[in-house]
């Protein structure tokens, strides 16, 4: 009897934990996003990452990037399987490499180059905190959302981004530019806070 009443009291203390352990880590729903991605967010101060991105007319590009707190940032741009572009951020501080050739060029931070030199990561959070979430059936690990992005002209566009449910990391984004023209990208990986060395940002 002693030892029935032994196990039914930690069949109560087990529960009793498991209730506590889920009341203190209410996990990632759609109701508490914006302030989970906050957080996440803030946490990353270094990354590395690698987008396959894909225009409508079929182009398709490899992009490479790392970042570091608070403003290094280094993308690699790949056509082919072959490195075409390297873009070197310092501050405002903008260089660009066209590999091939080896030619560089000290350049203006600006709207055509925004999608190289913006700490692509730290953004697509950005927008996820003010997006309009929803699940999917198709897609059941997965939150899709929608945001408003403008385009080089200032004008608002609609975008679309797929986000991981238990890492809250980007698997795709869309950005729609009007009726017929799209812009894919597609997170092959993502490693938050490695240690990322100096020669890494060097030209």
């Amino acid at each position: 009897m002693g030892r029935r009443r032994l196990l039914s009291l930690l069949g109560c203390l087990f529960l009793g934990f498991v209730f506590l352990l889920s009341a203190c880590h209410p996990g990632n729903t759609i109701a508490n996003l914006p302030e989970l991605l906050a957080k996440k967010q803030a946490d990353v101060t270094s990354y590395q990452l690698t987008v396959l991105l894909e225009q409508t007319d079929g182009q398709q590009l490899a992009i490479c990037q790392w970042y570091k707190a608070p403003d290094r940032l280094r993308t690699d741009v790949l056509q082919a399987d072959e490195l075409a572009y390297q873009f070197f951020l310092c501050g405002d501080d903008l260089l660009v490499r066209h590999v091939p050739t080896g030619r560089e060029e000290q350049l203006r931070l600006s709207s055509e180059n925004a999608l190289f030199t913006t700490a692509l990561l730290h953004e697509l959070w950005r927008e996820a905190q003010t997006a309009s979430w929803q699940k999917l059936e198709e897609r059941p690990t997965s939150y899709f959302g929608e945001f408003s992005w403008r385009d080089q002209s200032g004008v608002p566009k609609l975008g679309a981004l797929w986000l991981n449910t238990r890492t809250l990391l980007p698997e795709e984004v869309t950005l729609f530019f009007g009726a017929t023209k799209e812009l894919h990208l597609r997170f092959e990986s993502i490693t938050l806070n490695p240690a990322l060395g100096e020669p890494i940002f060097q030209p």
